[in-house]
């Protein structure tokens, strides 16, 4: 068995500790795992305590990784687990990653509802696209059908659809004002179909124009 020597605040993350056991550097840990399993001077940890602090303590260092990542923007659980597949050369363990994403979820950073809501709502703000396209990229990043459908039969209306659609279109007109109403008409739907607008949507916006 070993005990505990010192718990030293890091210099460049006070959140995070080096732990030392007899008088020797161990490992490191957030904040979390010291309150957690309560990582104070004199305490003695058994082999088996230690495999499993050790373990814990990995997921800790993913963390601090994660914390970087969702400031970019929010992800879905298949786009953490994602992260790391790609990442081979790291040898992180289906195990370990499974941890850190349950982690994720007490956090409240990794919920594909509220990922689902968030996303939306972005895709037709920023770059008002239909709802084809929307679930295509929904499906792309895990999200359940179930969800997928909530999501969008909360925030999505056929109004709304043609309005974003007249919307999408108006930019691209003052560009095709030479054009020929045939060509034009050609134009404009296969613009608004890129786009994700279904058929009846856009001949609304189309027979409007």
């Amino acid at each position: 068995m070993s005990k505990i020597t010192e718990v030293i605040p890091q210099r460049k993350n006070p959140k995070r500790f080096n732990i030392f056991l007899d008088g020797e550097f161990a490992f490191g840990a957030d904040e979390d795992l010291v309150v957690s399993r309560r990582l104070v001077i004199g305490k003695v940890i058994t082999p088996e305590d230690l495999e499993r602090i050790l373990f814990e303590a990995e997921v800790g260092k993913l963390m601090e990784r994660m914390y970087r990542w969702f400031g970019i923007r929010q992800h879905s659980e298949k786009e953490v687990r994602d992260y790391f597949r790609v990442r081979r050369k790291e040898e992180i363990s289906q195990l370990t990653v499974d941890s850190l994403v349950e982690v994720l979820k007490k956090k409240g950073l990794v919920n594909d509802l509220e990922f689902a809501k968030a996303w939306v709502e972005a895709r037709r703000r920023s770059k008002q696209k239909g709802i084809r396209v929307i679930k295509a990229e929904l499906y792309q990043k895990g999200i359940d059908k179930e969800i997928m459908e909530q999501v969008i039969s909360g925030q999505v209306t056929g109004d709304s659809e043609e309005e974003l659609a007249k919307q999408a279109l108006e930019k691209k007109l003052k560009y095709w004002k030479n054009l020929n109403s045939l060509e034009l008409k050609k134009k404009s739907y296969e613009f608004l179909a890129r786009r994700g607008f279904e058929y009846d949507v856009i001949e609304k916006i189309i027979k409007k124009e």
